[in-house]
């Protein structure tokens, strides 16, 4: 008897300790894009510069990414949003009177349909105004700093549990990110009269990559519960012989 309930105790172990590596899933943007404080927007532009630049853009642009998530099934235990700032070899996609700029993600009140209706140019300008003043200001999805240092590299935002959540209630459909910076004040004195970030990001584009959501999905159970099944059946039928 003690031999038995050795071999069901490490079999016991197995359960516990065996689960398949968690493993991470990466999906590029379909659309990206902005909308202005004025209610209009830029049917096809993907570029997702986000502020304001005086004189080319004086009013605020927030920007807006969706990710299709139709071929993702399981669950996301956690994600990050990767975003190209160009910089380095290429013109600053940081311009800003500030030394730095707080970036701040959420979702919206309106579905990811509405800004796909944006993007393809047949959402109406009071629509997009409504549209605009939901981007960026619900549950936080993810806050980041951005400074000219975060030039030339990829800007990877952790996303926050409200996130993970809206993306697994998004599993088969689509997610839809949305983004402000946190601290405007364009009537500032200082040379450019500008506070912009994700400058030039003309997408799609041989040197900058596409805005990137990367989920690391729940593991699974693994091997271990056969190992324990093989092993109580070993023992039940050894049990029933010596009967």
């Amino acid at each position: 008897m003690k031999r038995i309930s050795l071999l069901v105790a490490a079999g016991s172990i197995l359960v516990l300790g065996s689960t398949h590596p968690a493993s991470a899933v990466e999906v590029s943007s379909t659309f990206s894009g902005g909308l202005y404080a004025s209610g209009t927007t830029t049917p096809g532009f993907m570029n997702y510069y986000v502020g304001y630049a005086v004189p080319s853009t004086p009013i605020e642009r927030r920007n807006y990414f969706i990710f299709d998530l139709t071929g993702v099934s399981g669950e996301v235990a956690s994600a990050s949003l990767k975003l190209y700032l160009p910089g380095g070899s290429m013109p600053s996609g940081y311009i800003s009177s500030d030394a730095t700029e707080d970036y701040r993600i959420s979702g919206s009140a309106f579905a990811w349909t509405a800004f796909a209706e944006a993007f393809g140019g047949t959402a109406p300008p009071p629509m997009l105004a409504a549209m605009f003043g939901t981007m960026g200001v619900g549950p936080a999805y993810g806050v980041t700093t951005l400074s000219i240092d975060s030039g030339g590299m990829d800007v990877v935002i952790d996303l926050s549990p409200a996130a993970i959540s809206a993306i697994n209630l998004s599993l088969g459909s689509h997610f839809l990110v949305t983004g402000r910076l946190t601290d405007l004040h364009p009537l500032m004195p200082g040379t450019p009269p500008a506070e912009l970030a994700f400058a030039y990001t003309d997408i799609p584009s041989a040197t900058i990559p596409m805005p990137r959501l990367e989920m690391v999905m729940v593991p699974g159970p693994g091997g271990g519960v056969l190992i324990v099944i093989a092993v109580v059946c070993g023992v039940r039928r050894r049990r029933h012989d010596v009967r």
